[in-house]
């Protein structure tokens, strides 16, 4: 993936049904919208983990190639863990989807599939229509602040 400080870059998407039924989880989908070279001036700005109290599960999500796959990866705690996920209003679900766009600018929106009550359903994460985006570093510098003290 990337060798600088702050990436791979996280989308982090805290996952919570507002009821008291239970939702299961059953995937996520990256939907590539354009796909552009790595800008060639600029400056790359890499994030800081804050950190939180809850546990993060990861996913790798490879943005260069089609299909995009969103594959499960080992968390901090050394365990791995897949779809489906259970979810209620007191037991919610935090996936950390890191980004790895390859040699491309890509912009992007996120699909989360679940059942309810027997219902399929899903809800698409597209940032008010704009989508999200990702660029590669290419041969532009990386700047990431520094620690506190």
């Amino acid at each position: 993936m990337y060798d600088g400080d702050g990436y791979p870059p996280e989308l982090v998407l805290t996952l919570q049904t507002p009821t008291p039924k239970a939702v299961v989880v059953t995937g996520v989908k990256v939907k590539v919208l354009k796909r552009t070279a790595v800008p060639t001036s600029g400056v790359i700005v890499g994030e800081r983990a804050c950190g939180g109290s809850m546990m993060t599960r990861p996913f790798e999500v490879g943005l260069s190639k089609s299909p995009v796959k969103v594959l499960p990866t080992a968390g901090d705690d050394g365990t791995t863990v897949d779809f489906p996920l259970k979810l209620s209003e007191s037991d919610p679900e935090q996936l950390g989807l890191r980004l790895d766009p390859g040699d491309w600018h890509v912009r992007f929106t996120v699909e989360v599939e679940w059942v309810a009550d027997g219902e399929r359903g899903s809800k698409v994460l597209d940032n008010k229509g704009r989508g999200f985006e990702v660029s590669g570093t290419g041969d532009l510098p990386t700047y990431t602040k520094p620690e506190p003290h």
